[in-house]
């Protein structure tokens, strides 16, 4: 999205002249929307199964829009080949001028990543950057900064500012945030956001503050952290720069009353070329999952290209290496994908 995308969709799916404004909503071809994605993956790896498959990745059919001059919602029922349902789901409020305003959001709900800016935001080719899509603790706990949750958010607008208050179930044994609370404890997040110009550059800054259960701990649960920044910077011939950190500390996980404490980041360029049409990226993910050992790193290269062809097609490749050393292992995946939306 660029910076009237963003105002868009945090504004509860509303342009700024429609602040106080009563809405149409028996033209439902304003509010869905519906998305199917095809791809053929290869994987050879050292760590895992070997494959070379066509998928049917998903089907999905999302709702968004203002309801009322006062609320809006917005809906994404995913279908995955699998069988899996993924949902979220929210009701959205909002009081205020388009300017200045307070939106209070409760549901099972994408908390950060995917209605963010910059590295939050839906990815631009196909994978979501390592350091917000895998846990960043070996043997701890299990948390992803980009796992859906259900909780209450309060968030307030002022100009190009965002501040962004959470609370959240937390997540079980198997990092969902979505399969059901076990755990009487509630989480915390907070952020602060700002678009700095309107191609959307912009910075995050993010933490959580979490209580994660897991019966095979004496305790029977322990307190987690995780926090850091996010920008980015798009230049007016289609160039952009991101990247992002993010520090993690597991409370007594690494022996009784020691921490396990790690460090993510990720940098990547992309460049749209305009007289092809396409976008062409590289990424470098580094993980660093227990400051207390030097042989455990991880690192993901990832290269790709997206293609839009004609309205409502769009076609992507990507090709990534994923490499441990702790395990010496090594994984490398090609996933190309075929994307219609309309």
């Amino acid at each position: 999205l660029n910076a009237v995308g963003h105002r868009f969709r945090r504004a509860g799916y509303r342009m700024p002249d429609e602040f106080g404004q009563g809405q149409e909503i028996t033209r439902v071809g304003n509010f869905l929307a519906v998305r199917g994605r095809g791809r053929y993956e290869f994987v050879g790896s050292k760590l895992g199964d070997n494959s070379s498959e066509f998928q049917w990745h998903d089907s999905t059919i999302f709702y968004a829009g203002a309801l009322t001059k006062n609320f809006s919602a917005f809906t994404e029922l995913e279908w995955e080949a699998s069988d899996d349902i993924g949902l979220v789901a929210q009701i959205q409020g909002i009081i205020g001028s388009a300017e200045h305003f307070t939106m209070l959001r409760i549901g099972q709900i994408h908390t950060l990543n995917r209605v963010g800016l910059g590295g939050f935001d839906r990815p631009t080719g196909i994978s979501t950057p390592a350091v917000f899509s895998m846990p960043l603790t070996r043997g701890g706990v299990p948390f992803r900064v980009n796992a859906d949750q259900r909780g209450i958010e309060l968030s307030h607008v002022i100009g190009d500012s965002r501040l962004i208050a959470q609370i959240t179930n937390g997540v079980d044994e198997a990092g969902s945030g979505t399969e059901g609370d076990n755990d009487t404890a509630k989480d915390f997040l907070v952020a602060y956001e700002r678009l700095l110009d309107e191609q959307a550059s912009s910075v995050t800054l993010y933490g959580y503050i979490g209580t994660w259960r897991d019966d095979a701990i004496p305790t029977g649960r322990t307190g987690f952290r995780r926090y850091g920044v996010a920008a980015n910077k798009i230049f007016t011939n289609g160039f952009e720069a991101q990247g992002g950190y993010i520090r993690s500390e597991d409370d007594g996980l690494a022996a009784p009353g020691l921490n396990l404490n790690g460090h993510a980041a990720y940098v990547e360029l992309q460049q749209f070329l305009s007289d092809l049409g396409f976008t062409v990226l590289g990424r470098f993910d580094y993980i660093d999952p227990n400051d207390r050992l030097s042989r455990d790193l991880q690192f993901q290269g990832t290269v790709g290209a997206v293609y839009p062809f004609q309205q409502y097609l769009r076609l992507a490749v990507e090709a990534s290496q994923l490499r441990d050393r702790l395990t010496s292992g090594r994984e490398n995946k090609v996933v190309a994908e075929a994307m219609v939306n309309f």
